[in-house]
């Protein structure tokens, strides 16, 4: 079994590491990382990051889960990429599980995968951009899972 970890610039290290922990070592999934172009990245920590396939190149259906982080640069790089939208659109509806840690609930909502579900994010992210988030339910728990999507805040992974 895989699980997919999408990066990008800035990409908040800390908030994952619990999670890819558990990914790996408990349910012995395989991690393979992502980036829009398959370029290496370097994380808001610091920590440069080798990258397996570019998004393009991928199959969504090839993995089991899906994580991704926030992080600074989750606006610029991702929330307008229309493949990666549909990519996310497509593991929702082959039923994949989804795990969005703080701004990257940001790309779920632009997906439109959070309609009529509970989500959470940092309240700053939900004010900011509320808009992309209708007609879904922000509850501003630490956690919140819905239809095989976890959201958490950044202070919560």
């Amino acid at each position: 079994m895989k699980a997919l970890v999408i990066l990008f610039p800035a990409y908040a290290d800390f908030e994952i590491s619990h999670s890819l922990f558990l990914l790996r070592k408990v349910a012995k999934m395989e991690i393979v990382t992502t980036t829009v172009d398959g370029s290496p990245v370097t994380s808001i920590g610091g920590l440069k990051t080798a990258i397996d396939v570019s998004l393009e190149n991928l199959n969504i259906n090839d993995y089991h889960f899906i994580l991704i982080p926030g992080g600074d640069g989750i606006d610029n790089e991702l929330l307008n990429n229309k493949w990666l939208i549909q990519q996310i659109q497509s593991a929702f509806h082959s039923r994949i599980p989804i795990a969005s840690i703080c701004a990257s609930a940001l790309i779920l909502g632009k997906a439109g995968i959070l309609s009529g579900e509970q989500f959470t994010c940092l309240a700053h992210t939900y004010d900011k951009y509320q808009s992309l988030f209708e007609p879904s339910f922000y509850t501003g728990q630490p956690i919140e899972v819905s239809n095989r999507i976890i959201t958490a805040k950044g202070t919560s992974f």
